[in-house]
């Protein structure tokens, strides 16, 4: 069996349920971090994933009785995360949701009105009444555990009760949506909510009861140099070029548990994301140099056409080799490196992504064990699809294994 036969087994494998609790574009396929898992570590190995999301390895790893890390630059996929790989047991979050409701159906002082922009456009005057009822139901909970519990399942209903598309990668009334208003579409907000909660209180309770908690942390892994920690494995799938512009699809979940309170907050966060286009006029006099000559000579292109991508393009580089730096010396030696990386094909240059990858962790002290075409789910809405106006589409990935020497 070859090692990409032996990946397809456990991608063909069912997923656990909980990796669907709460909508997540660009999510990694629970079946590669499983099968990198098993595949290169042991009970008690450390596992970390510096582009974390919504927590797919660490709840891989967590089943598996690994030591998972992961970090994310955003605090709501974090938050995601913990929810996510903490196991409370059903029949107590039963007996907690019946308490919310009641709260919430008694409420005389509702929360403040989180920011969200557009809020009106968003959601029905009705449906936000309710939606605070419930929210300030929450945050009256005692148990912080269980009280992140609901915020979670909060978190994750909102979008099914909005005006917005759940269909869609980033929030918007589409034709559809139109079309069931004009037909008299119910919202029952309540009701969503507890199946909401029961279906992912039976989610939460399958988890192993003696799995290993994670460690997750929010911010940019530039910022959290992680000094003596010893690690097995990482496997991750780090941010595309002019792929999923992954703070929009979330804003509405963002604002209403609060990670931003400000346009300026989130815009602010925006600008730090690895492969951000946050980029003003003033940023494009002065394009930086990446490590690589061929490389800049497709940046120099790229500018002739679009200085603000050929910016995208020289810092995503430069900000991936920082993070490698800062990682490679954390791997045991003899530890491995899994990376789900696709190319990019940038106003009609074509970036070679898993080929950079590969020569900066071959000059970190790695070496390239297997490279392999990894085609996407057919079904997929969130990657088989143009990218904005200037980017293709992608319809695989390259799957790639370092180990440390």
């Amino acid at each position: 069996m070859t090692i990409s036969d032996d990946l397809m087994r456990y991608k063909l494998e069912p997923r656990r349920s909980v990796h669907s609790f709460h909508r997540y574009f660009g999510k990694l396929i629970p079946g590669i971090p499983a099968w990198a898992i098993e595949r290169y570590t042991n009970a008690g190995d450390n596992v970390l994933d510096p582009f974390s999301g919504s927590g797919t390895t660490a709840v891989e790893a967590r089943e598996r009785g690994r030591q998972a890390y992961g970090i994310d630059i955003n605090g709501l996929s974090t938050f995601i995360s913990r929810v996510k790989t903490r196991r409370i047991d059903e029949g107590t979050l039963k007996d907690v949701l019946e308490s919310v409701l009641g709260t919430a159906r008694t409420l005389v002082h509702l929360p403040d009105e989180p920011y969200v922009v557009n809020m009106d456009h968003w959601f029905r005057p009705e449906v936000k009444i309710e939606l605070l009822r419930i929210r300030g139901a929450l945050d009256a909970l005692e148990s912080p555990e269980i009280r992140e519990f609901g915020l979670g399942v909060f978190s994750a209903f909102l979008r099914g009760v909005s005006n917005a598309d759940p269909q869609h990668v980033f929030p918007g009334v589409s034709k559809r949506m139109r079309r069931l208003e004009e037909e008299g579409r119910k919202i029952d907000v309540t009701a969503s909510f507890r199946r909401a909660w029961l279906k992912r209180a039976k989610q939460v309770s399958e988890l192993e009861i003696d799995g290993l908690d994670p460690t997750l942390l929010t911010g940019s892994i530039l910022d959290y140099p992680f000094g003596e920690l010893a690690l097995d494995l990482i496997v991750t799938n780090p941010p595309y070029i002019s792929s999923i512009r992954y703070l929009e699809t979330m804003k509405i979940e963002m604002g209403w548990l609060g990670f931003i309170k400000s346009q300026s907050e989130y815009l602010s966060l925006d600008r730090k994301v690895i492969g951000t286009e946050r980029y003003y006029k003033a940023d494009l006099r002065d394009i930086p140099k990446t490590y690589d000559t061929e490389l800049d000579g497709q940046v120099e292109r790229i500018f002739k056409t679009s200085p603000k991508m050929a910016r995208v393009v020289s810092e995503y580089f430069n900000q991936m080799l920082a993070t490698w730096e800062i990682l490679a010396p954390t791997v045991r030696t003899s530890g491995h490196v899994v990376i789900k990386i696709a190319p990019s094909n940038v106003r009609g240059e074509l970036l070679a992504t898993h080929n950079h990858f590969t020569n900066m962790l071959t000059n970190l002290g790695f070496r390239l064990c297997e490279s392999f075409d990894d085609p996407y789910d057919p079904n997929s809405r969130s990657l088989l699809t143009a990218r904005n106006t200037y980017s293709g589409i992608m319809t695989s990935d390259q799957v790639m294994v370092f180990q440390k020497v």
